[in-house]
């Protein structure tokens, strides 16, 4: 399937017959040809692949590929090593209305993983209001990206070190504007964010947060505030 403006392709590809070479040439190429689909698939090309019934001596493989049009599409085909061997029929396709993987449903989070992202803010919120970022620093992941109004940090430390430096009376009241489900486990919050304090005007930034469920429940793996005029 596509997403944006480029257009999914499914390729039936590999129709072989009695014909079908052997030997250690053929096995060294297969071998490439796994290689390469793996690339393939790293890149967003290569979605799936399947083989389907078929009589003995003949080989056929239907795959789903991703790309944003015929020329790169057959720019794909073309460096997967089995390529020399096999014959490339290619069905363009397209969404449909009904879709039960495509529109706006798919990505809406559950209560559940609504009330569990609520519940993250808010322990992070008494964390900032009391000044404890150990605490703060609790609620993220090991290799959680942080970004503030300073410049990015990886994993808890970092995070704690911020806002040890944030001012005696800083407090955070926020309200959560979007919420996404981005897959299993994993939950994007977009809110705006005002940050009080005792000696100087209120900031207000927009902040997105992703939290994922882990052993150790939800924990942020990623914060990102920005600022607007």
């Amino acid at each position: 399937m596509t997403e944006g403006d480029d257009d999914g392709i499914l390729g039936r590809h590999g129709d072989h017959g009695a014909g079908w070479h052997h030997g250690r040439g053929v096995d060294a190429i297969r071998i490439r040809e796994a290689a390469r689909s793996r690339e393939l698939a790293a890149q967003g090309h290569l979605l799936r692949l399947w083989r389907p019934p078929l009589d003995a001596g003949k080989w056929r493989t239907r795959g789903l590929f991703q790309a944003a049009d015929a020329t790169e599409l057959e720019s794909v085909l073309s460096s997967m090593p089995l390529r020399v061997w096999r014959h490339d029929t290619v069905t363009p396709l397209t969404e449909h209305p009904s879709d039960p993987g495509s529109g706006d449903v798919s990505n809406q989070t559950s209560p559940y993983e609504a009330d569990m992202l609520d519940a993250v803010l808010a322990r992070w919120k008494a964390a900032v209001d009391a000044h404890q970022p150990e605490y703060v620093a609790a609620l993220f992941t090991t290799d959680a990206i942080f970004q503030g109004l300073h410049p990015y940090t990886v994993g808890a430390a970092g995070v704690a070190e911020y806002y040890a430096a944030q001012p005696e009376g800083m407090t955070a009241a926020y309200t959560l504007r979007e919420t996404r489900a981005l897959s299993d486990g994993l939950v994007l919050g977009y809110l705006t964010v005002d940050f009080g304090f005792s000696d100087r005007a209120t900031l207000t930034v927009y902040l997105s947060v992703i939290i994922r469920q882990d052993a150790d429940g939800w924990r942020i793996v990623h914060y990102q505030v920005s600022c607007l005029d």
